[in-house]
């Protein structure tokens, strides 16, 4: 027997008592809530299992319910000590698995089709709502303002009096419905999904929409728009849930996609109504959505309802191509990057001496919009994925660029295009520290390597976009390597061989074309605003890169 001072023994009647909540953990110890921390799993002993059942956990949610009890008495006095001391005896490791922690993340059914699958959803609910750490002991939330008691108590209801039914014959609660809505919400998961699914699926997102929730709601506007697996398409009613969307609920995604329908004539036979798209475009970028702004900007590039106004087009496609190409870079790969980036390169046409910028972000493009298709594969993304190549190839003609290498490429310098990589690199993300590895070669070369050191120790270094269009590379980098010859410029790389062991620490790197020397470009690296390193020289060898993503 335990010798502790806490030793509690339990019989199986006090023990069903427990369960459903006839006695809480401090009738059992005869102490106070508090003391429940106090004890140790092997200070409780139970006289024998008793199978904890859904009729149990119908009569303790009342009593909660009933007498108001508040969250942290609830935790203390019949959760924690359930899940510490009782999970074994009351036998819910032979329905949840041995491992108590991970109530709250299990996979549990849309639709219970048993007792056991009924007490696994509400355990489960219960375990990802409620965490002790939340709360404070002193005002504490009554239980039913947490909990949904009431439909957790519907639902046991109505499982124990329509179990004998069909599944689709059986009552629901709201949050049930939701489940179902929210879970199957997706085409690709609704097309191999059963005849009974896909008709609870409907039954459940049209009684939810009349009752206004917004979920369904938005569901079932996007279903109609364009046609799903459950409903055909229909963008008359489509746009009318769309209205109460944006205009009820202030979800400004639904005002684009009502841009959308105008802008392509959806409702009139295919001729656009350019001046209703402008509206809720304008209406959707004041949520601050990107897809609207730079269909604002198409319809200024076109003049589509407004004077055509291709400066401004250019500028809102530059602003917005900075800031996703930010958000693609901070690990966002389903963000409106491609999508700002191909609108960008086209706009480029408008300007002289463009040709390798323009395809430079169309690499990023076709890069950006290939990690999307990963992450979320859409019909709409392969249209974006089919105007990239193109653009792509008819860029390469123009360029007569003969892509392709090995180990490295070289390239003149003198000019932006082809010293911009390594300017990029460095000056992406202000403030973060560089390594600049110096490796005097035995072809009287120098090789350097910049490679962007972590921004707290145990981190990996931020990767940012590099492109090398003259090699069709493209990819998400954490350094960059280039060779150089040795010449007139070049001095100050001897110094930190022999000098500094070929290393040196930066943080921000100055890139110059004098105008003297047209064929050449000086690098001038600083650590807190002294020089630490610089050369000047009239060509570049570009190691292979890798993308580390």
């Amino acid at each position: 027997m335990n010798n502790s001072d806490h030793f509690v023994f339990v019989t199986q009647n006090r023990l069903a008592d427990f369960a459903r909540y006839d006695a809480g953990f401090t009738d059992l110890i005869g102490g106070e809530p508090m003391d429940t921390l106090d004890y140790k799993p092997g200070d409780v002993e139970c006289e024998s299992s008793y199978p904890m059942m859904l009729q149990d956990l119908r009569d303790a949610l009342e009593t909660f319910n009933d007498q108001g009890t508040d969250v942290y008495n609830f935790l203390l006095d019949w959760w924690l000590p359930m899940l510490t001391y009782f999970y074994t005896d009351l036998c819910l490791d032979e329905i949840m698995g041995p491992d108590a922690s991970i109530i709250g993340t299990m996979e549990v059914p849309d639709l219970p089709d048993s007792e056991e699958d009924v007490l696994v959803t509400i355990f489960n609910v219960i375990g990802r709502t409620i965490d002790i750490r939340e709360f404070s002991q002193h005002m504490p939330p009554p239980l039913r303002d947490v909990l949904d008691l009431d439909s957790m108590i519907e639902m046991i209801d109505n499982f124990m009096e329509d179990k004998e039914l069909p599944i689709d014959q059986r009552r629901y609660t709201r949050p049930q419905k939701l489940a179902v809505i929210n879970h199957w919400n997706n085409n690709m998961l609704l097309e191999d999904a059963t005849d009974e699914i896909k008709s609870l699926f409907r039954k459940f997102t049209d009684e939810l929409c009349e009752e206004g929730a917004v979920e369904a709601i938005k569901a079932k506007a996007y279903a109609l728009y364009g046609g799903s697996p459950v409903y055909e398409c229909d963008y008359k009613e489509s746009a009318r849930l769309l209205e109460i969307l944006w205009q009820d609920y202030s979800f400004g995604y639904a005002a684009n996609t009502l841009g959308y329908i105008y802008y392509y004539g959806r409702l009139d036979g295919g001729v656009p109504n350019y001046e209703r798209a402008f509206y809720y475009y304008s209406v959707a970028a004041s949520f601050n959505i990107t897809e609207a702004k730079y269909k604002l900007a198409d319809m200024f590039m076109n003049g589509y309802y407004v004077a055509k106004n291709p400066p401004m087009a250019f500028q809102t496609y530059l602003k917005l191509y900075n800031e996703t190409k930010y958000q693609f870079e901070a690990g966002d790969p389903s963000c409106d990057f491609a999508d700002c980036a191909l609108r960008l390169a086209d706009s480029l046409k408008m300007i002289p001496g463009q040709e390798i910028q323009r395809y430079k972000i169309l690499l990023e493009a076709k890069y950006a919009i290939d990690k999307r298709l990963l992450e979320a594969p859409d019909f709409g993304d392969r249209r974006v994925k089919d105007k990239i190549t193109t653009a792509l190839e008819d860029s390469n003609k123009a360029l007569l660029l003969k892509p392709g290498f090995a180990k490295g490429k070289t390239v003149p310098l003198g000019n932006n295009d082809y010293t911009q990589p390594i300017e990029e690199f460095v000056n992406i993300f202000p403030g973060l520290s560089y390594e600049l590895t110096v490796k005097k070669l035995r072809s009287d070369k120098y090789k350097l390597t910049i490679a962007r050191l972590p921004e707290r120790e145990g981190q990996r270094p931020r990767l940012s976009l590099s492109s090398q269009p003259w090699s069709d590379f493209c990819g998400l980098v954490s350094k960059i390597t280039f060779t150089v010859d040795k010449g007139p410029g070049t001095g100050y790389l001897d110094f930190i061989v022999n000098k500094c062991e070929g290393i040196v620490f930066f943080d921000s790197l100055e890139i110059s074309d004098p105008l003297a020397f047209t064929t050449t470009s000086t690098f001038d690296f600083y650590d807190r605003g002294h020089k630490v390193c610089l050369f000047t020289a009239d060509k570049v060898f570009y190691n292979k890169a890798k993308d580390e993503a």
